[in-house]
C-alpha cells in the first residue's frame, strides 16, 4: 500500500502567514486559499481591501494546482500560446503546488493583484512551508 503526503492546517496556516506578509510587504490586497492535495479548501483569508471577486480565483488557483500539480503560471503560458484546451482549469499565474516526496500535497492560490504579483506572493507561502519542520514524512 502506499502513502500519499497531504498538507494539514497547521501547514495551510504557515503558508498563508507567508504570503500575508509578502503581500503586504508589497502592498497587495489580494486572497490567500490553501487546499490539501484533493484539492478541498482547509484554509482562506482575504486581506483587507481584496475584491469580492478575488474569493473565487484564488480557490480556483488553488484547486487547478492541486488537480494538475503544476503551477498555473505554466497553463497561462500555454493558453497565450494558443496550446491550452478550456475546461475547468484556471490558466491565471498566482496558483502553486505542494510537492512532497513526487506527489502533489496540496496548493496555494492567490489572486487580487497582477498574475507575476499572485504568483511571487503565492510562492513566498511555498517557501514557507519550505522553512517549516515536517513531523511526518509519506509512505511512513
Amino acid at each position: 500500500m502506499r502513502t500519499k503526503s497531504s498538507l494539514e492546517l497547521a501547514e495551510a496556516e504557515a503558508m498563508a502567514a507567508g504570503c500575508r506578509r509578502t503581500a503586504k510587504r508589497l502592498g497587495a490586497r489580494v486572497a490567500i486559499a490553501v487546499v490539501d492535495d484533493s484539492g478541498a479548501l482547509i484554509h482562506f483569508q482575504r486581506l483587507d481591501g481584496a475584491r469580492a471577486h478575488t474569493v473565487d480565483l484564488a480557490i480556483r488557483k488553488a484547486k487547478t494546482a492541486s488537480m494538475l500539480g503544476v503551477p498555473t503560471r505554466a497553463l497561462e503560458l500555454l493558453a497565450k500560446q494558443g496550446s491550452l484546451q478550456s475546461g475547468e482549469a484556471l490558466a491565471l499565474a498566482g496558483g502553486v503546488s505542494v510537492i512532497v516526496d513526487g506527489d502533489c500535497a496540496g496548493a496555494i492560490g492567490v489572486s487580487g493583484a497582477a498574475t507575476d504579483i499572485d504568483d511571487e506572493i503565492a510562492n513566498a507561502g511555498l517557501a514557507a512551508f519550505s522553512a517549516v519542520e515536517h513531523p511526518r514524512s509519506s509512505g511512513a
